[in-house]
């Protein structure tokens, strides 16, 4: 499943953090605080567990997508960090 990650966090340090732990996860940066990336429900709630042990002075969101819900998103002009639709992977069988 698709994950978007969202914080508003006003400390300095936290927000750095948060910034690193999402990366280590796997999301990629679209927005100053915003993030796509791909997560099984189980492994989400790990990661927000992980981000409220740490995150104290603002909120953090992990909100579920669609696949087909974020091809249908609307984008204007050239993202800052990398595009909000992450590439489709295709599974390739070696034989």
């Amino acid at each position: 499943m698709i994950w978007v990650a969202v914080y508003d966090v006003s400390d300095d340090g936290e927000r750095g953090w948060a910034a690193s732990v999402l990366q280590a996860w796997g999301f990629v940066r679209v927005q100053r605080s915003l993030y796509v990336g791909r997560l099984q429900r189980g492994r989400a709630a790990d990661l927000a567990a992980a981000l409220a042990r740490r995150v104290k002075t603002g909120h953090v969101a992990l909100i579920p997508v669609t696949e087909e819900l974020l091809w249908g998103a609307l984008e204007v002009g050239t993202p800052p960090y990398a595009p909000l639709k992450p590439p489709r992977y295709v599974q390739t069988l070696l034989v």
